[in-house]
C-alpha cells in the first residue's frame, strides 16, 4: 500500500539528507526511505535513538581502520601482548621518530588544535583513551594540565610520554607532576627555557626516562653488567663500589679525597653546594656504593647532622672511614664535629659561633663512649 503524507524539514535537515539525495538522483522520497532504512539498522543493537548516534559519533569506520591495517600503516596485536610491551617498556625514552608518528605536528597550532588532534587519533585507533587539556593560553601556555582518562595505566603512561615530548619540544613546556589513579592520569606542565631543544627536559627524565640510562648500559656492556649484577645477587650485596685511584689509595694505607668524584656525579662544586643538598647527595652516592650499611640525614635548620650506620670492626678502618668521610665536609666549608661509636658514625654541623672549644684531635680508645674530631 501506497500512503502519501506530507512533511516538513528545516533546512538544516535537508542539507543533511543532501548525500541521500545526491545518491537518488534528487528523490527526495527514495532519499528518505534509504534514511529511514539506516536508523531501523541502527536501532536493532540499540536501545534508543540517542544511543545510537552516540554509538555512531564515538566509534570510527571499520572501513578506514581496514584500508589503515591493508596498507600496512597499522597492524593487529593481541591486548595482551601489547600491554606486556607497554609495561615492560616504562622507564626509557622513546625516539622522537615515534611521537611525530603519533602527532603531527603541521596539522596543530594550539593547544585546543592538540587536543582534538589526540581525541581523533585515539578514537580513530580503538585506544580508548580520552584526553582534556586546560591551559590559560592556548597560543603559548605558560602552564598546562592535562587529563588523559580511560584505558590502562601502562598505556596512558606510554601515550603521556609521547605528548610530553611534543610539548617539550614546540611549547617548551616541561612535566613538573604527574598524579596517577585507577582510571586516569594527570600531567601539569610548566614553561622551561633553560634546557636547548636539543635536550630532554629533566622532568621528562625524571617522570618517564628513570630507567633509559640503566638500559642503554645494559644494551651496550651486556657480559659485563649481567655478571656484575649475579655477583651482587650472590653475595647478597656484600660488595664495595669504589674509584681504582681510591681504592689504590686505600690499599697503600692511607685515606683519599673523594670530593672529585662526588663534584663530577652532582655536577656541582662542593664548596658551593647547601649543607642540606650536599647531604642529600651524599647519602645518594654513599648508599649505592655499599660503603655504609644506612644513612640517616637530619635536615632542620642548625640542627644538620648526618648518622651513618656501618658494620666494620676494624678499628683503624672506622678511623679512615671518619677521615674519608670528613674531606667532603671540610671542603663545604660547614664546621662540624663527629662523634663515633662502634658501628656508627655522626657528624654534627653548627654554626661559627658554636662548640668554640671543640677538641682537634681524635682517638679511638673506646667505641661506647663518642670521640670527636672537629672539622674547623
Amino acid at each position: 500500500m501506497l500512503i502519501r503524507k506530507n512533511i516538513s524539514l528545516d533546512d538544516k535537515y535537508l542539507k543533511k539528507l543532501q548525500p541521500f539525495l545526491d545518491a537518488n538522483d534528487g528523490n527526495l522520497s527514495a532519499a528518505v526511505r534509504d534514511t529511514i532504512e539506516i536508523a531501523d539498522t541502527a536501532l536493532t543493537n540499540h536501545r534508543s535513538i540517542d544511543e545510537a548516534i552516540r554509538f555512531l559519533r564515538e566509534n570510527p569506520a571499520k572501513e578506514e581502520l581496514s584500508d589503515t591495517i591493508k596498507s600496512g600503516e597499522n597492524i593487529i596485536i593481541n591486548k595482551t601482548i601489547l600491554e606486556w610491551l607497554f609495561r615492560y617498556t616504562k622507564g626509557r625514552l622513546t625516539d622522537e621518530e615515534l611521537v611525530n608518528e603519533l602527532i603531527n605536528p603541521f596539522e596543530i597550532s594550539n593547544m585546543k588544535d592538540l587536543e582534538d588532534y589526540l581525541n581523533r587519533i585515539f578514537k580513530n585507533n580503538q585506544w580508548t583513551i580520552r584526553t582534556s587539556i586546560k591551559c590559560e593560553d592556548i597560543q603559548n601556555p605558560e602552564s598546562a594540565l592535562i587529563l588523559l582518562s580511560n584505558a590502562t595505566i601502562n598505556s596512558r603512561e606510554f601515550f603521556a610520554q609521547l605528548i610530553a615530548h611534543f610539548l617539550a619540544r614546540w611549547k617548551q613546556l616541561d612535566v613538573d607532576h604527574i598524579f596517577r589513579r585507577a582510571n586516569s592520569t594527570q600531567i601539569s606542565f610548566k614553561k622551561n627555557l633553560s634546557v636547548s631543544l636539543n635536550e630532554t627536559m629533566p622532568g621528562i627524565r625524571k617522570h618517564f626516562g628513570y630507567l633509559d640510562i640503566i638500559c642503554k648500559e645494559l644494551d651496550d656492556n651486556t657480559e659485563f653488567w649481567t655478571q656484575l649484577m649475579h655477583t651482587y645477587n650472590v653475595e647478597r650485596y656484600n660488595l664495595v663500589t669504589l674509584h681504582r685511584n681510591q681504592f689504590e689509595t686505600f690499599a697503600a694505607g692511607e685515606v683519599p679525597n673523594p670530593t672529585k668524584i662526588l663534584e663530577r656525579l652532582c655536577k656541582q662544586s662542593v664548596n658551593e653546594m647547601s649543607l642540606p643538598d650536599l647531604l642529600v647527595y651524599f647519602k645518594k652516592m654513599y648508599l649505592a656504593t655499599q660503603l655504609v650499611k644506612n644513612i640517616e640525614l637530619c635536615l632542620e635548620p642548625e640542627k644538620e647532622s648526618v648518622t651513618i650506620f656501618h658494620d666494620f670492626k676494624n678499628e683503624k678502618v672506622i678511623h679512615s672511614l671518619v677521615e674519608y668521610f670528613s674531606n667532603i665536609f671540610r671542603e663545604n666549608g660547614t664546621p662540624f664535629v663527629t662523634s663515633s661509636y662502634s658501628s656508627m658514625i655522626v657528624f654534627r654541623f653548627y654554626e661559627e659561633h658554636e662548640h668554640e672549644n671543640s677538641p682537634g684531635i681524635y682517638g679511638m680508645e673506646e667505641f661506647t663512649e663518642p670521640d670527636f674530631i672537629s672539622g674547623e
